[in-house]
């Protein structure tokens, strides 16, 4: 996994927490802790952060990679903003990520595994099939709904499939939330 996700987990966990919670999280993980962003790192070091974080925070694991990528989106989108040149919302963002995004991602971290991500518009949103054999769905969602909020626009994301229920892919039915609307969980 390149370092550019942990460089954005740490943003967040010192954003959200501090930078003391950041190296109590590190401890609690047993990993090094030392990512730069064009270097690849185990997807076992991940998974501790994202543990040791979500027992800090008492939280799930998908709820943790969930927050994770809500708020991580700004931070990704900080480090990279001409990637974003031309894309003027959510559902040009989220269907865009195969076809512009991923390839633009590709140019910077040449040996990046970029999850698969085939969108069909649908009557008030889109349908996303995600494929990655890292299953990280709920990171996923969560960058999708952050996404949204770069754009002005509260999403609700829902898994009608998921690997983790023995699906070959996950798919994902994007809508935007109306004004007046029941609020979104702010995990998801």
């Amino acid at each position: 996994m390149k370092g550019i996700l942990f460089n954005v987990v740490e943003d967040v966990v010192t954003e959200a927490m501090s930078a003391d919670a950041w190296d109590d999280v590190i401890d609690a993980a047993g990993v090094d802790g030392s990512y730069t962003s064009l270097a690849s790192y185990p997807d076992t070091d991940l998974n501790a952060i994202v543990g040791a974080i979500a027992a800090t925070a008492d939280l799930s694991t998908e709820d943790t990679l969930r927050l994770a990528g809500r708020l991580g989106f700004k931070h990704l989108a900080g480090r990279n903003p001409h990637i974003l040149d031309g894309i003027e919302g959510w559902k040009q963002l989220v269907g865009s990520l195969d076809d512009i995004i991923h390839p633009e991602v590709r140019k910077t971290y040449p040996d990046a595994e970029v999850p698969g991500f085939a969108t069909t518009d649908i009557d008030g949103g889109l349908r996303v099939i995600y494929t990655s054999r890292r299953q990280l769905c709920a990171l996923a969602e969560g960058l999708i709904v952050g996404g949204g909020e770069w754009y002005g626009s509260e999403l609700h994301v829902e898994h009608e499939r998921c690997v983790h229920e023995g699906a070959a892919a996950c798919t994902m039915v994007i809508r935007e939330v109306a004004a007046g609307d029941e609020p979104v969980d702010p995990t998801h």
